[in-house]
């Protein structure tokens, strides 16, 4: 039934359609490893998928499908690799002035449905511009100079019914008003009396009544992602995903690794070594991974510093192979004076002031000049 309320949610089957695949198909029951001929009422699969989402059934078998896939595949999970992927909604893509004027439309189908003698109460103009027969909204807006204008209306509709319907219990209650409200103070504000429509809105607003949960990506558009760490370790025949977490678009990847190491540590699968791109790798995180035990792997954030391949180093510099002590530097000149501190295993070079003011190589050498115009090259052992 786990195998099949998945496919039914791949293929987008209800349980109808569920029921006959599992018994008219060939395919479905080969791939759940069942016999053909097997009974399953529409009934029966619309409870187990009740069942899986309620007792959250399905993300246990999920877990204890991969834990023995793991043992059975011999896995080695020590080396693990995170990343996070979008999904995307199915649903329609709303620009503002749609989804405000379809949270309106949502909210007069309720009213009408429930206080008839207020929907008819309302203003004539604004039942005509959200009347179920209107099919597109705001159909005539096709240019971002006609969008424009028909924010403000749609803006100041919203309020009046807002409103006018605040204190009708029967109303303010119900899903279609909440959402209304919810949009209106995400996409507006209300400034002495007059309504303004916000010129930017953050990530984390509604996007299609559809599907409420459903935010906003800048870079990969509506839906959601999922937090995966995948097995990646060569000695492995194969990879498999051990960690799975749903987020919303706007999660920021950062702020998931507390969440997997602790997902991964409670189903005796945490990695030695978790590598990931840069959004994971704070300071913080890898002093979290370290009191799991794990060490975290990422890049540092920012663009490299730019270095001359032709630049000098330290290993440019002769010194003594016992002392440490420097001998000359890379123009052949001998340091005018070499200090050592024994405490904190730290060498001091001082050069001439003189040969380095006019040494043709300054500009690629390490040498700092101090303020008092000395020059040093200071390193530990």
């Amino acid at each position: 039934m786990a195998g099949l309320v998945f496919l039914s949610d791949f293929f987008g089957w209800n349980a109808v359609d569920a029921a006959d695949a599992d018994m008219m198909r060939a395919d479905v029951p080969f791939a759940l490893n069942i016999e053909p001929g097997a009974e399953c009422s529409d009934r029966t699969a619309e409870r187990y998928r009740k069942l899986f989402t309620d007792d959250d059934l399905a993300t246990r078998v999920f877990t204890e499908l991969t834990i023995t896939l793991t043992d059975l595949l011999e896995l080695d999970v020590s080396q693990q690799r995170l990343d996070s992927t979008h999904v995307f909604s199915h649903m329609a893509t709303f620009g503002r002035v749609r989804l405000m004027a379809v949270a309106i439309k949502r909210c007069l189908t309720l009213v009408k449905r429930h206080a008839s003698d207020d929907y008819a109460a309302l203003p004539d103009e604004l039942r005509a511009r959200y009347a179920p027969s209107e099919g597109k909204l705001f159909a005539d807006a096709k240019d971002a100079a006609a969008r424009a204008r028909s924010k403000p209306q749609v803006a100041e509709d919203m309020l009046l019914v807002i409103e006018r319907f605040a204190d009708r219990t029967e109303i303010n209650g119900r899903t279609s008003y909440t959402s209304l409200v919810k949009i209106f103070q995400q996409q507006c504000e209300v400034i002495e009396g007059r309504v303004v429509v916000l010129a930017k809105t953050n990530d984390d607003v509604i996007q299609n009544l559809s599907d409420p949960d459903a935010t906003y990506d800048g870079h990969k558009g509506q839906g959601y992602q999922i937090q995966l760490s995948e097995t990646c370790s060569t000695d492995n025949d194969v990879p498999l995903i051990v960690g799975a977490i749903p987020e919303t678009a706007n999660a920021n990847d950062s702020d998931a690794v507390r969440t997997m190491l602790e997902q991964l540590a409670a189903h005796g699968l945490i990695p030695a070594e978790i590598p990931a791109d840069t959004a994971y790798g704070s300071d913080e995180n890898v002093l979290l991974a370290e009191s799991f035990g794990v060490e975290r792997i990422a890049p540092v954030p920012g663009r490299a510093p730019h270095v001359d391949p032709q630049a000098l180093t330290l290993d440019d510099f002769a010194h003594h192979e016992e002392t440490g002590a420097g001998e000359a530097c890379p123009a052949s000149h001998a340091p005018r004076r070499v200090t050592r501190d024994e405490a904190t295993h730290t060498t001091v070079v001082e050069m001439s002031a003189t040969a380095c003011a006019s040494c043709p190589l300054l500009k690629l050498c390490p040498i700092h000049q101090t303020k008092d115009g000395r020059f040093e090259l200071t390193f530990t052992d």
